[in-house]
């Protein structure tokens, strides 16, 4: 049976001497085994690896020298993470063969914390998407996971791992933590170093975790954070013990919800929304009604300007030699990149510059602590959908959907927090979006934690996949 139990959960079996690690590892192992037939969500796993590190762990705990929380606990990386000796391709042909001699920083963090890297999750080619094909969604097969992160989301959602890693540029850690029922966070740009993890763009990707609930972010948070000096954006700012504060609630707390551009055309994911703002209103924070800058509604556009050149660039040599190798629709998104001017994406850059401002601006001029909206404007779209379409007639392509609440916090860098806040008629999950000022990641954490002491959204879960 899948193993839905959480982080801090499995940890204090650990420590009781319930089971050991190699127990999870294999246990983990078993369930991929039994059900990545159906779900597709793994590309790579590591029984070697993964035993090794269980046993090294069980031998620490053994000898009372266990690491802390993360020791002993079973993990999947996105395809995108170096992982050494284990192959690294970015779910590509491209890469076909691809072994790293080293792990980075974020991997190599997690194994010095003593967590057991079971294997490799898919990613959409090179990160280029939102449903990370061909990997399903444990709530209903015929629809995506999310993307690109859509494999950690969904062997986490499916009881395979406790949390993963994801990668996130336009929301690709929030829209799979959504898509399945999930807790995630894009932290703050910096704040868990990227190097060693194949680049979509460079000023916009983010690293971290996908958990059941926000106490297992906070507790990865705390072993991924930090400056790392191989990685040229990692910020050197401090970092704070996520589970400091994290169980301090919101009362007095002054969050606010926007008049504009975040409203969905889906009057479920508005009403689920709504009831997730009363929810924290109860719990006694201060809702306060904001004007999100009208820059917003172009910042998707400078967005895709900015991901079209910088993602050229990374693979323009390896595309010019190994064009076949591409996917149509990831080749169909590098060609259009080597048109982009550099007036274009020097403009672009200028206008994110803006937003940025402004959106500093609203924050100040308001007092919030954090915008609350819904992480997505409907919920997992069907394999074979090719855009979304409302009841009053509004309709547009999945990947602009997908992104369009989460982008404009890669562009102004952000941290924004992602937890489940209900299921629709067809048992999909919705998501609540938490928005802080940058570098306060702990503060979106607290508010998450907030709401799901005062709701069960978080302990619900999929039914078993029949392999």
């Amino acid at each position: 049976m899948p193993d839905f139990r959480t982080i801090h959960e499995l940890a204090a079996g650990l420590a009781e001497g319930e089971y050991t690690s190699r127990d999870l590892a294999e246990a983990s192992l078993e369930e991929i085994a039994k059900t990545d037939g159906v779900l597709k969500a793994w590309v790579a796993v590591s029984n070697d690896r993964a035993l090794s590190e269980a046993d090294a762990s069980d031998k620490r705990r053994k000898e009372g020298k266990s690491f802390g929380p993360l020791d002993g606990i079973p993990y999947g990386a996105k395809d995108l993470y170096d992982t050494n000796g284990v192959e690294t391709r970015s779910s590509s042909k491209v890469l076909s063969g691809r072994v790293p001699d080293r792990d980075c920083s974020a991997v190599a963090r997690l194994r010095d914390a003593g967590a057991v890297l079971i294997g490799k999750t898919n990613t959409h080619e090179f990160a280029y998407g939102a449903a990370t094909p061909p990997t399903a969604n444990p709530w209903n097969l015929a629809h995506v996971p999310g993307g690109s992160s859509g494999g950690t989301g969904a062997s986490v959602a499916a009881g395979h791992i406790p949390f993963g890693l994801g990668t996130d540029t336009g929301g690709s850690i929030r829209i799979p933590t959504a898509f399945c029922g999930l807790s995630g966070i894009k932290a703050t740009f910096g704040r868990v170093p990227k190097d060693g993890v194949a680049v979509l763009s460079w000023s916009t990707d983010h690293t971290g975790p996908m958990c059941h609930d926000i106490e297992d972010v906070a507790i990865s948070m705390n072993v991924l954070s930090g400056y790392a000096e191989i990685d040229p954006n990692s910020g050197r700012f401090p970092v704070p013990d996520y589970m400091d504060k994290l169980r301090s609630g919101v009362k007095g707390a002054k969050l606010g919800v926007a008049n504009n551009y975040f409203k969905s055309h889906m009057p479920d994911v508005q009403v689920a929304f709504d009831a997730a703002v009363g929810e924290l209103a109860n719990a006694g924070a201060e809702i306060v009604t904001v004007d999100v800058p009208e820059s917003i509604e172009m910042i998707k556009a400078a967005a895709f300007a900015v991901w079209l050149a910088e993602g050229t660039a990374y693979h323009q040599a390896r595309y010019r030699r190994q064009k076949d190798e591409y996917t149509e629709e990831v080749a169909a998104l590098i060609a259009p990149g080597e048109l982009i001017l550099a007036t274009d994406y020097l403009n672009a850059r200028r206008f994110r510059s803006r937003f940025n401002h402004e959106m500093r601006q609203m924050y100040n001029d308001t007092g919030i602590q954090a915008l609350l909206t819904p992480t997505n404007p409907g919920t997992a779209f069907g394999k074979d959908w090719a855009e979304y379409t409302a009841p009053d007639g509004w309709s547009d392509a999945v990947l602009s959907t997908a992104i369009h609440f989460t982008s404009p916090f890669n562009m102004t860098g952000q941290p924004a927090v992602t937890i489940p806040s209900g299921y629709d008629a067809s048992n999909l999950p919705y998501g609540l979006q938490i928005v802080g000022r940058p570098w306060a990641d702990d503060f979106c954490l607290q508010v998450g934690y907030a709401y799901q002491q005062v709701t069960d959204w978080h302990l619900r879960h999929p039914d078993p996949v029949a392999g």
